[in-house]
């Protein structure tokens, strides 16, 4: 198993199918799973935009 636990904003963006324009503004306005921060770098769990994508889609 190699799948990512982790994922940068460009590629959150695209597994939610909108620009990086429209995540981020979401982002800020919590309307978005809120990223992670390690060592000063962002990233988003993809649970997270996983479990985001099955309850909007319900």
């Amino acid at each position: 198993m190699n799948e990512k636990l982790l994922v940068p904003a460009a590629e959150a963006a695209k597994m939610l199918s909108m620009g990086r324009s429209t995540f981020w503004n979401k982002v800020k306005l919590k309307q978005l799973p809120q990223p992670v921060k390690i060592a000063g770098i962002t990233r988003w769990r993809v649970s997270d935009l996983r479990g985001f994508v099955n309850v909007v889609s319900s």
